[in-house]
């Protein structure tokens, strides 16, 4: 029966579609993915998108917003019986794996999720004989809930003159109008955001070569001309920035700006393959893949890639066009088909600008999304996202151990547990790359404070005192029987081997140490240690790596060291207070420590020692220069 006179229908098919409309698309460009969804699927080489504008009068003067959107592909079309299935909420091809589309819901749910009316012509034998159909929440709210039966229609010429080539032998038009959910004004500018974000969905379709994608802003009939001819062309942008040609900025748009992070595949560097097993006992696989930065993109020291002569030499590169454009792209990549469904945030520390600095993907098959909890528009995946903070020892009971916990997770049907394994391992790759992160800029001497080169030469002043008054260390001895290129081999073995910087910032450290005569280095590196410092002993070298894994690092030479340019005098005596505090604990410990040790002879020993660094200190502390 047509109609709301069917009083014992369960679902009003107006209300249906009313409450459809909020299904949650992030805004209208991710909406128009699930038509350029159908472009694809449909073998579409050229997909076409226009926002055209009409004029309203303003408060003073003359403006102009948008108010039609229009998606137009030269994909293979539609024959009756599946346009009008295409316009059915829950129809169309949904349940075929084979497409990124898969839950029959595209076309009609991002369509009245931005609009009123959804209007579509397809042909598959030239544009003049074109089928035609549309939707229209008027009707569907007075009581209509069928597709209209699709009638012979040619495309509108108005559409035809628009295309920037004529019209094939097949093809789609999707026209919304009435737009009321729209929050497009200015269509120029709004579809240059647009196109990045499209171009990050469609990364991998764009950078093979499997379509083009245009959009252009309309008005009076005409494509607007700007230094463009008014077409934006949505470019490949690849959140693990790997890609050699990409729509980041320069210098980085025609090479990588990130590398393969290592994860133990040698044949294929930077890519892991992690096996999934559903709860039916069906195994399948999912591709990791990491990056993290070049150095030449957090440094302008970097032999042979100097940064632009646009770039700001007085700024890090974050805050350079590149580092500003990796900003917008922090998280994992969720990559289903070719496709990215959701850049998930939640894996990253909001605050911590090293986090544009890495990328991952996690590229995953369509038998795996209800695994993944992909959501019928296709933007998120809720299981996956859940995992970000997860934390097993929270949940588990007490005397539960991991396997028993995931056991009994997957005994009462838990969805994620198929993924913990999968998650645990993101965290632990996240973990090795922000350790590799924060190695990077150590070598930077434009990144680095004026006081810690102060510091390193008056611990070199010291170290040289007490050499010429006759006190010889270790690294002295070394250094008799080195010649000057072991010194520096075996500097450049430590740093990178030992503390896992790259051969840059190791080579940068090592050049600016043998300039400037220093015998000392100071380090922060993570370690497996309890100790919160650690001691290399090399020729000429006395090296000291702060263990940044050690609680004493954040509460004590974070506190000091990272200080934001703007803080202000409240801030600042704070956090004096709380490094004062830390370094008194720090005192205490040591106090604690002699006294628990039983034996009276060791802790004789113990205080020896502390007396003896505290003469060591005050010849560091000290600069030579009182009278004796």
């Amino acid at each position: 029966m047509t109609g709301e006179g069917n009083n014992y229908r369960i679902v009003s098919p107006s209300l249906t579609v009313k409450a459809m409309r909020d299904s949650g698309y992030k805004n209208t460009a991710y909406a128009l993915a699930e038509l350029i969804d159908n472009s694809i699927d449909a073998e579409a080489t050229l997909v076409q998108v226009f926002a055209c504008e009409s004029p309203f009068e303003g408060a003073t003067q003359t403006r102009h917003r948008v108010d039609t959107i229009a998606v137009l592909d030269d994909g293979k079309g539609m024959d009756k019986d599946l346009l009008r299935r295409a316009l059915k909420y829950g129809d169309g091809l949904g349940g075929d794996r084979t497409r990124i589309g898969r839950f029959g819901m595209g076309l009609p749910n991002s369509s009245m999720s931005q609009c009123t009316k959804v209007e579509v012509w397809s042909w598959t034998n030239s544009a003049a004989n074109a089928l035609y159909t549309y939707l229209d929440l008027e009707e569907i709210s007075n009581g209509r809930d069928d597709v209209p039966e699709p009638e012979p229609c040619r495309v509108p010429e108005y559409w035809d003159g628009l295309s920037e080539a004529p019209l094939g032998k097949s093809g789609t038009l999707v026209v919304w109008s009435q737009l009321d959910r729209v929050k497009w004004h200015g269509a120029g500018a709004t579809l240059r955001n647009t196109a990045e974000l499209i171009g990050r969905v469609y990364r991998h379709y764009l950078k093979d070569g499997a379509v083009t994608i245009k959009m252009a802003p309309v008005r009076d009939g005409e494509v607007l001309d700007d230094e463009k001819k008014g077409w934006y062309y949505a470019e490949p942008n690849d959140p693990l920035y790997l890609m050699a040609k990409s729509g980041t900025p320069e210098p980085f748009n025609s090479a990588p700006m990130f590398e393969p992070f290592d994860m133990g595949n040698e044949a294929e560097p930077g890519s892991y393959d992690f096996p999934i097993v559903t709860p039916d006992g069906k195994k399948f696989t999912v591709t990791v893949r990491a990056s993290t930065a070049r150095p030449e993109a957090r440094r302008s020291d970097v032999p042979g890639h100097p940064w632009p002569n646009t770039a700001n030499p007085n700024r890090d590169g974050g805050w350079q066009p590149w580092g500003k454009h990796a900003g917008r792209n922090i998280g994992i990549s969720l990559v289903r088909r070719g496709r990215e469904l959701d850049l998930d945030s939640s894996w990253a520390i909001g605050y911590d600008p090293v986090e544009r600095w890495w990328g991952l993907e996690v590229d995953f098959p369509p038998e795996l999304d209800e695994i993944f909890g992909v959501t019928n528009n296709k933007q998120n995946a809720t299981v996956f996202s859940s995992l970000s903070d997860f934390d097993w020892e929270t949940e588990k009971d007490s005397d539960e151990t991991a396997k028993v916990f995931r056991d009994r997770l997957k005994e009462f049907g838990d969805p994620r547990e198929p993924l913990l394994g999968l998650a645990q391992f993101l965290r632990e790759t996240l973990k090795k790359m922000r350790r590799k992160l924060e190695q990077q800029t150590v070598g930077s001497r434009k990144n680095r404070k004026r006081h810690d080169g102060d510091v390193t030469s008056k611990a070199t002043d010291a170290v040289k005192r007490r050499h010429e008054d006759g006190y010889s260390g270790t690294t002295d001895r070394l250094a008799e029987d080195a010649t000057e290129a072991e010194k520096r081999q075996e500097q450049l073995t430590a740093l990178t081997e030992r503390h896992h910087l790259d051969e840059d910032t190791a080579e940068s450290l090592v050049e600016e140490a043998l300039e400037n005569d220093w015998r000392v280095r100071w380090l922060s590196s993570p370690h497996d240690s309890s100790a919160f410092f650690n001691i290399d002993l090399l020729a000429g070298m006395l090296q000291v790596s702060f263990n940044t894994e050690h609680p004493l690092h954040s509460k004590l030479m974070a506190v000091l060291e990272d200080v934001p340019e703007n803080a202000s005098e409240a801030e600042l005596r704070h956090r004096l207070a709380r490094a004062t505090e830390t370094f008194k604990l720090l005192i205490f410990s040591w106090a604690r420590m002699e006294d628990e040790i039983p034996s009276t002879k060791t802790r004789r020993v113990i205080a020896d020692a502390r007396s003896d660094w505290g003469r060591y200190a005050r010849d560091f502390l000290e600069d030579g220069s009182e009278e004796e």
